[in-house]
């Protein structure tokens, strides 16, 4: 009787196995349902007012990114290394960025420099999108 139970409990263990992979979203990497979360914070990042730039609000936003974007990004690491470290450092680059409008005294130059790396940042993830297209749709 124990071999029957032994051979009923792993076919039915087969079969919950099965029946998960076919499922649509399973086995997914972890770094793609980390994906909405940082796009959504972009897009308010790069949506912020920098003529002039308001240091509280940029703030805000910029921790957001840097809180979704190091998530999704130690996620997916191991899968795109160069992908996940461009967009590492494009992301690095624009919190230290931000952090010094709260200090600078140039307030136009760090905006204009913020500029600028905001758009480094969407290309870096665009590219990032691009390259984990296929692991997540």
């Amino acid at each position: 009787m124990p071999r029957t139970f032994a051979t009923s409990f792993l076919s039915a263990a087969c079969i919950a196995a099965v029946a998960a992979v076919s499922l649509p979203g399973c086995g997914k990497p972890e770094f793609c349902a980390k994906r909405t979360d940082f796009s959504s914070a972009v897009t308010t990042l790069t949506n912020v007012s920098l003529t002039p730039p308001d240091p509280n609000q940029i703030s805000a936003d910029v921790t957001s990114v840097e809180n979704a974007g190091t998530a999704m990004i130690n996620s997916a690491k191991a899968d795109f290394p160069s992908e996940s470290s461009a967009l590492e450092t494009a992301v690095n680059n624009t919190v230290s960025t931000a952090k010094e409008l709260k200090t600078t005294k140039n307030v136009t130059a760090t905006g204009a420099t913020l500029a600028a790396q905001l758009l480094a940042l969407n290309a870096a993830w665009n590219n990032f999108k691009t390259a984990t297209n296929n692991a997540c749709n």
